[in-house]
């Protein structure tokens, strides 16, 4: 026998002792999932706040640098830095109350030991609309962002006792710090929403799969479990390092899918090798269960194990990338699938064994095994209409998945503005009131740092008059409404060096200096990004370095990290995923063929992504108001990593039932049509569970996670219905006996 069929036999025999080990110790395994759960729900109560907003730093990339330098050299942290936003026409009119209010303010947050100083933001820039209100700047000392960010609770607190017998005063706090902070306690609640519309529907689905209230419960107890437990591993791990608050999103999309999906897998072979138990004694009955559970262990517990190691693939390759955001969303994958599937191949058979054979059908909606036979009967019809006509099936499939795919080809990667943020946050409530004043630029300026590599003075006199120039063609942008620099000039002079009182825009040996540009309060973000590239270019000096940061230019490095990762992460995907599957099915071509098959599900979810998103074809239907222009660079290679391996449960689960049927049959097309009719019920059923479970996200309030919940939820939908159902089958049809190869000669003649 064929030394890998040997292994996969060793797999399943392991994973049947695993079943009849949690069958004979029913409490023991579930007391422990049930401590793990409610320690799991404890922990991540009190420190879910370990997780980050935003991306965080790029190793070695040129916003890191000047990060860095705005720190040591220039004493600015502009990520620690906050925005006080405040309007009332008694105050914008007098400014005599006006300096009293700002008084107290400066006060009040005088006795937070975080906040540096309160100052005003006409210092650093001119507020064309005064009338639409005033803006103070709260400068933070903190140790990173992390710790700013904890900080903005606790001055709203403060602000808001002083005001709480004003509210004729509209305010507001924003800044980088404020919104990364909003965004986190919003994704959580917004994940929890998500979570509340996904799961009542799986409920619904469920219970037509199953027609029994308690079989349809089993699978929703695990993937909550399997969610709860997860996300504290996650919540864990960012104690020790970073970790994004996108991983949240992440961890309840794939543990509540793939918790359902795995525990279904199992259960349904359960039921389907248990049958029907009428006029069997109790004695007979419980042994046939047992024997039916450590059967459906070893045939499909192996599919769950293989399914885990696709989707941990994906995963990990995410893990290795530079991005602090993508590698919190791999690990929180991660995470969810290995938590996932240990919970389907324990806790699921520690419950069967307490359920008898009887209340799993409670309250007799449907009869065991009719539903499962009445299924099978239509997707074996299916089956045969398939293998009949092949290539039409073939050519109709593959045309309209290429039609849904066609849209990718016209993505424009970016970021959208955030008119597509929540706007019931506070910090873009705070950001509109700086757009009213005409200054919402003031809250993210690139900052433009010159030095010379020698460490002698930058400007000399043969610099200034080139400095002067870069000055002179930063300030005629349209996308600039200001520029602050240092007195540009070698010269002595009697008038004071313009440099702001809030900023020392040259280093202490001079061998630095700063331009602070501030945009046009209507610039976009695409065009800011563009201006942070621009402005290196506009000048030439030997010996002098010129690089750009702030929010603009971290989203520049971040585009072109994870661009330069896409090759990488596919790669790893495809070659150990395939190599997976050679290892699991030992047929080469049926991995190839699976691996293209996966590659063109991926291609319609994100093509549909872009023509909804990007291009705002049925956006409305998602609540976001018109084309966001763009598509994050992040979102295809997150719906790739997480895809591939999702869809490759399918593929596993009714390909290794065909190997296992033609193996024992020789008939090819026989095998299609009865492993069609074995698992198209439980595939339909697992991926409209999921698809709902990720659509369920696709209504969030956040657009990459609609993005990425309408990617997953397309492309499942088009992988079960399309792939599994139509052109796999009748690809495995056209390609006969050349499916199994090199199995089917060894294979014909032992059964010879």
């Amino acid at each position: 026998m064929n030394a890998r069929l040997r292994k996969s036999s060793r797999v399943e025999k392991a994973l049947s002792r695993l079943g009849g080990f949690c069958w004979d110790r029913p409490w023991k395994v579930l007391g422990g999932w049930l401590i793990a759960t409610i320690a799991a729900g404890l922990f991540v109560g009190a420190y879910s706040d370990n997780l980050v907003s935003g991306s965080g730093s790029i190793a070695g990339s040129q916003s890191a640098r000047v990060d860095a330098e705005l720190i040591s050299s220039f004493g600015i942290r502009d990520s620690q830095t906050l925005i006080l936003t405040y309007d009332n026409p008694e105050l914008n009119a007098d400014e005599n109350a006006r300096s009293e209010f700002v008084a107290c303010i400066e006060d009040k947050l005088s006795e937070i030991p975080a906040v540096e100083t309160v100052l005003l933001a006409s210092d650093l820039v001119e507020t064309p609309r005064d009338d639409k209100g005033h803006a103070l700047i709260i400068a933070l000392d903190t140790k990173d962002a992390l710790a700013a960010e904890q900080q903005v609770p606790v001055i709203r607190d403060a602000i808001g006792a002083m005001l709480v017998d004003q509210p004729e005063v509209e305010w507001a706090v924003t800044g980088r710090s404020a919104i990364g902070y909003d965004l986190a306690v919003f994704s959580n609640e917004d994940s929890m929403k998500s979570e509340l519309r996904a799961l009542p529907l799986a409920l619904i689905v469920l219970l037509f799969a199953f027609g029994a209230v308690l079989s349809a419960l089993l699978p929703i107890i695990l993937a909550v479990a399997a969610r709860t437990i997860a996300f504290a591993s996650v919540v864990a791990f960012a104690g020790l390092f970073e970790i994004s608050t996108v991983s949240q999103a992440i961890v309840t999309m794939l543990a509540i899918a793939l918790g359902i999906d795995y525990s279904l897998f199992v259960y349904h072979r359960y039921r389907q090798i248990l049958g029907d138990t009428g006029g069997i004694t109790p004695g007979e009955i419980d042994r046939q269960r047992r024997d039916a559970l450590i059967d459906a262990m070893g045939q499909s517990g192996i599919v769950v194990l293989y399914s885990g190691v696709a989707v941990a693939i994906g995963m990990t390759s995410l893990v290795i990338t530079p991005m602090m955001e993508m590698r919190s969303i791999g690990l929180g994958g991660l995470a969810a699938v290995l938590i996932s599937v240990a919970v389907a191949l324990t806790m699921l058979p520690a419950m069967l064994s307490l359920i008898g054979a009887k209340a799993l059908d409670w309250p007799n909606l449907a009869k065991s095994g009719r539903g499962y036979a009445a299924t099978s009967k239509h997707w074996c019809k299916w089956g045969r209409i398939v293998v009949t006509y092949p290539w039409i099936a073939i050519a109709s499939s593959f045309a309209l998945i290429l039609l849904m795919a066609l849209p990718s080809i016209f993505t424009q990667s970016g970021f959208p503005d955030d008119e597509f943020f929540p706007s019931e946050l506070e910090s873009i409530r705070g950001a509109n009131m700086l757009g009213d004043m005409e200054i919402k630029g003031f809250s993210a300026p690139v900052f433009v740092v010159i030095s010379r590599e020698d460490d002698s003075k930058v400007i000399t006199s043969q610099s200034a008059p080139k400095l002067r120039d870069l000055k002179a063609a930063i300030e005629g942008d349209p996308r600039v409404a200001e520029v602050s620099t240092p007195r540009l000039s070698t010269r002595p002079s009697l008038m004071p060096i313009p440099v702001s009182r809030v900023q020392n825009l040259v280093s202490e040996s001079g061998n630095k200096i700063l331009f602070r540009v501030t945009p046009q309060s209507d610039t976009s973000l695409f065009a800011l990004r563009g201006l942070a590239r621009d402005i290196p270019t506009w000048i030439e000096l030997e010996g002098v370095t010129i690089e750009t940061g702030g929010q603009a230019q971290f989203l520049n490095d971040f585009d072109d990290g994870v661009t330069a990762s896409y090759l990488p992460v596919i790669l790893v995907v495809l070659v150990a995923t395939g190599l997976a599957l050679v290892l699991m099915l030992g047929a080469p071509l049926a991995s190839i063929k699976a691996l293209i098959l996966n590659l063109l599900s991926v291609a319609a979810g994100y093509g549909m992504v872009v023509f909804v998103f990007q291009l705002g074809y049925g956006a409305t239907l998602f609540g976001v108001p018109g084309p966001t222009g763009l598509i994050p660079s992040s979102v295809p290679v997150v719906i790739f990593a997480v895809l591939f391996g999702l869809s490759m449960d399918y593929e596993i689960f009714l390909i290794s039932r065909m190997k296992e049927i033609y193996l024992s049959s020789g008939d090819n097309e026989g095998s299609i049509v009865e492993a069609l009719g074995d698992t198209g019920s439980v595939i339909s059923s697992a991926a409209l569970i999921m698809a709902l479970v990720f659509g369920a996200f696709a209504f969030s309030q956040i657009v990459i996670v609609q993005m990425v919940g309408l990617g997953l939820a397309t492309a499942i939908l088009v992988d079960a219905l399309l792939i599994r159902a139509v052109l796999g089958p009748a690809l495995m049809m056209v390609a006969g006996k050349w499916n199994w190869w090199p199995l089917i000669p060894e294979r014909t003649s032992a059964i010879h």
